[in-house]
């Protein structure tokens, strides 16, 4: 028996999966292209990255499937997935301890299937699940920050449709954006999603309207963006699409594989800016009536944004006699450097589904520098200063040396800070942050509410990619009149 929640979620599953047939112990190490490592000053290429062995996660009683995983800021890395047919579980690993053991997830029932897990800028841990309570399956969360649990709170409600698969994607706005598959029959599936903005969700709001659509994944990049990929049917097979959201609008759709049966895609960007997507593609071992097939990762790359790589595939084990399937990767940037992909797989076996993990080797040598927060006011006094805070984040390999210039900008832009020469160390671990403070004099500055930009050139050997982390905005900052005794005391007070 395999994929048991498909017995209760989407019908159409037990045929989109019915050739999968499993029964042997075979173990191939997968070796991908190894080319000469770059000099220090020309950006890392994933080319030279190669992949290891599989390794078991879990070995537990019943089907462990779609697997989500999480690299915490703390340092901390977690992984969830549904245990048989309707128990979330979930580990945790750190450096010092390991892997933890295996626990249930707490969502206050036991019918949760397709978990996922992300991470708010406040460093709090969003969980989301879909749970059927009513007869239809709808979408939870909570939040996890300070050692506990909050409430569960119901995201989707309605009583003609199916929510599955949720991704979560934080931008560096701090908007919280989750996305899902919307099941409505067997040839009527979509992708939505819906944004959280400080503590405001917004409405349900469709992203494809193509016959089905399924399993979405999503990706905050360094420079703010915010990508979504998902796999369509089309003429029996499924196809990799993808989209992006700049801030303003969304790119058109980009068919990325054809002619295949892809499904279950996977998004991450390593820490040289690449951005990887790894999906599940069946590959035919055998010809004729009874012709055999199998599911198997494969991988692509692209180093700006649009060009993408050949398709590579990843895994290789199980043969025309004893076929295996790897499902559902899901893919983290680790801060020991390596990419984690975790998936689903019948291996070694092919008797019930667990996960396992592949790593890549090091990303490094890099050079990556990314603003991470900007804070000010909200508020400011005209005739007085505002205060600038700005956290910079070393996630390279390298000591660097930066120019920041800092501007405001309203109907005219005024220059808070020009070419500020700051250092930014090299931490004992992945990474460093460093915040520097800045002091804008408002005496000539006319009211009104500002966007503050913070930026600096291009690192010498820091991808195209990478680089998009130089910049980013805070919005906004109101100066108001100026500040009175006995007159104005807030905000209020002084309207714009």
């Amino acid at each position: 028996m395999q994929f048991e929640i498909i017995v209760y979620s989407r019908p159409q599953e037990a045929s989109r999966y019915s050739y999968l047939r499993k029964n042997v112990i075979l173990l191939l190490t997968v070796v991908l292209l190894l080319l000469a490592l770059p000099m220090f000053s020309v950006p890392r290429v994933a080319g030279s990255t190669s992949f290891g062995s599989p390794q078991a996660l879990e070995l537990t009683p019943g089907s462990s499937t779609y697997p989500s995983s999480l690299q915490a800021r703390d340092g901390t890395l977690w992984v969830t997935w549904q245990q048989y047919y309707e128990t979330g579980v979930y580990m945790t690993y750190s450096t010092s301890h390991g892997w933890s053991v295996i626990q249930t997830l707490p969502t206050g029932n036991t019918f949760v299937i397709s978990p996922a897990l992300g991470q708010l800028r406040n460093s709090s841990i969003i969980l989301l699940w879909s749970s059927n309570q009513t007869g239809r399956w709808n979408l939870f969360y909570k939040l996890y920050s300070n050692g506990a649990w909050r409430n569960s709170v119901q995201l989707t409600s309605g009583t003609s449709f199916d929510d599955f698969f949720p991704h979560a994607a934080v931008s560096t706005n701090s908007t919280v954006y989750v996305f899902w598959e919307r099941y409505v029959s067997s040839t009527s599936a979509s992708i939505y999603y819906k944004t959280l903005k400080g503590d405001s969700w917004s409405g349900d709001v469709q992203l494809s309207s193509s016959n089905v659509d399924v399993t979405p994944t999503s990706l905050a990049t360094f420079d703010g963006k915010i990508w979504i990929a998902w796999s369509r049917q089309n003429s029996g097979n499924y196809n990799v699409i993808y989209r992006n959201y700049n801030g303003i609008t969304w790119s058109p759709e980009t068919t990325l594989t054809t002619n295949n049966y892809d499904i279950d895609p996977g998004l991450v960007q390593d820490r040289n800016g690449t951005i990887w997507i790894f999906y599940s593609r069946q590959v035919q071992l055998s010809t004729g009536t009874n012709a055999v097939y199998e599911q198997k990762l494969f991988y692509k790359y692209t180093y700006d944004g649009s060009t993408w790589a050949a398709d590579t595939q990843l895994t290789t084990y199980g043969d025309v006699n004893t076929p295996l399937d790897d499902l559902s990767p899901s893919v983290v940037q680790g801060f020991d450097k390596t990419l984690w992909i975790f998936y689903s797989t019948d291996y070694p076996f092919a008797s019930e589904y667990d996960v396992y993990y592949i790593k890549s080797s090091a990303i490094t040598p890099v050079h990556n520098v990314v603003i991470t927060t900007i804070q000010s006011g909200p508020y400011a006094f005209q005739k007085n200063f505002a205060t600038v805070l700005v956290q910079i984040t070393n996630l390279g390999d390298y000591f660097e040396t930066i120019q920041l210039t800092i501007t405001a900008t309203n109907l005219t832009t005024y220059t808070i800070a020009s070419s500020v020469t700051e250092t930014i160390p090299l931490g004992s671990t992945t990474m460093t942050t460093v915040t520097f403070t800045f002091s804008w004099s408002t005496t000539s500055i006319p009211l009104g509410r500002y966007v503050v930009t913070v930026s600096y050139p291009r690192l010498t050997g820091q991808s195209l990619l990478a680089s998009g982390g130089d910049q980013l905005q805070f919005k906004v900052l109101t100066i108001l009149p100026p500040f009175k005794t006995g007159g104005c005391h807030n905000h209020r007070d002084c309207p714009v």
